[in-house]
C-alpha cells in the first residue's frame, strides 16, 4: 500500500525580528537532514514535493543531496499555516498558546493570516495537486510544517491535533496510508536512527 509522508522540516532559525516564513536552517538543521534522508529512504522516493518557505525548501534540497538529488517540486499550497501579520513569536509558551487556540477554534483567526480550518483547506489541494502528479502505486514525500501537517492529519484521523503538534521534533514524519489517509505510524525525530 503506497505512502503518503508528511515531514516536518529541519531545525530552523528563530529570529523574533522576521517572520517565521523567511527563517532558515541552523547548521543543527542542516546535520540533521542526512538521518531524515536515511528514514525517508525506505520509502524509495522518485522526487520529493515541498513548501517554498526556506525552512522547507532547504530540507528539500539537503535531503535531495542525500538521496542522490532526486527532483524538487515545489508548491505553495504547501505553505505553513500564514503568520505574516498579527503572529509575532514570543516567547516558546506564548507562542505554544497560540497554537493550542489555533486547533482549538479552528473557524477562528486565532492568530496569523488564516483559520486552521482555511489553512487546512490550502493544504489538502495542494496535496491533492501531489496526488494528481503521482503514480498509483508511489510513495509520496512532502516537506512542510509542523501545524499544517497536523490539520491535514487531523482531518482525515480521529487525532487530538495539540497532542500530535507537542510532540513532533524538527525534523519528523507523519506517515499515512493512499488513498485514505490512515494515520500508518509517527516518527516524532526522524533525525534519531
Amino acid at each position: 500500500m503506497p505512502k503518503l509522508i508528511l515531514v516536518k522540516h529541519s531545525n530552523s532559525n528563530h529570529n523574533p525580528h522576521q517572520p517565521a516564513a523567511h527563517w532558515t536552517l541552523t547548521d543543527q538543521g542542516i546535520a540533521r537532514c542526512r538521518p531524515l534522508a536515511h528514514h525517508l529512504a525506505r520509502y524509495q522516493p522518485q522526487r520529493l514535493f515541498c513548501s517554498p518557505m526556506p525552512k522547507a525548501a532547504q530540507t528539500a534540497l539537503h535531503v535531495s543531496h542525500a538521496l542522490q538529488r532526486i527532483p524538487i517540486i515545489e508548491n505553495p499550497l504547501l505553505a505553513e499555516h500564514s503568520r505574516q501579520r498579527n503572529a509575532p513569536y514570543g516567547t516558546p509558551a506564548n507562542f505554544q498558546a497560540r497554537v493550542q487556540r489555533l486547533f482549538a477554534a479552528p473557524d477562528e483567526l486565532a492568530f496569523g493570516d488564516e483559520t486552521a480550518n482555511q489553512a487546512q483547506a490550502r493544504f489538502q489541494r495542494g496535496i491533492a495537486a501531489v496526488l494528481a502528479q503521482a503514480d498509483a502505486q508511489e510513495n509520496l514525500i512532502v516537506i512542510a510544517h509542523g501545524t499544517v501537517n497536523v490539520l491535514f492529519t487531523a482531518q482525515h484521523n480521529a487525532i487530538e491535533p495539540y497532542a500530535l503538534w507537542t510532540r513532533l521534533k524538527m525534523p519528523a514524519l507523519i506517515v499515512l496510508d493512499l488513498p485514505d489517509f490512515r494515520l500508518h505510524a509517527v516518527i516524532e525525530d526522524a533525525a534519531q536512527p
